[in-house]
């Protein structure tokens, strides 16, 4: 289930970069570090967000902990990212509560209802599809991986 969650929230991650690219600047714009369409971070943040299902009786629980941690993934990604490859694909310098234009108060807001949508809405979806297309999915995600890793080594080579 982790590799399902992590590609389908990788997408999902890159559609909604496009949308409010869109929705901010009237035209589609990409953030992606890579190549194919999806944005790892989300992925990566969505497997860690997971951790929280456990507290499903408790949204608020859930969405406190969110914010804490997206903020700090998305602050420590952004951070590394500069600090390793010399690149900033966001910059929230100008919004409210930002730290170091890596993490702003808005989007650990944002990413705190997401996570809301994921363990209550996404990942029970997720479940039932891993449940019913185990096989047929091991093939896709053998597919993805190698179509991923290809795009890693690229990006990192180029």
């Amino acid at each position: 289930m982790i590799g399902t969650t992590f590609y389908i929230c990788s997408i999902l991650g890159f559609l909604y970069e496009l949308v409010l690219s869109y929705a901010y600047n009237g035209k589609f714009f990409s953030h992606a570090f890579l190549y194919g369409p999806y944005l790892p971070i989300y992925g990566l943040g969505s497997i860690l967000l997971t951790l929280f299902s456990k507290y499903k009786k408790y949204p608020l629980v859930i969405f406190a902990l969110s914010f804490l941690v997206s903020a700090s993934f998305e602050g420590l990604s952004g951070l590394l990212l500069l600090k390793i490859f010399k690149i900033r694909l966001w910059d929230y310098t100008n919004h409210f509560l930002n730290i170091g234009g890596f993490v702003c108060f808005l989007s650990a807001f944002t990413f705190s209802i997401l996570s809301l949508l994921l363990i209550y809405i996404l990942l029970p979806l997720i479940k039932k599809l891993v449940n019913k297309y185990r096989e047929k999915l091991k093939i896709i995600l053998g597919i993805l991986s190698s179509i991923f890793i290809t795009d890693l080594i690229a990006t990192l080579t180029k």
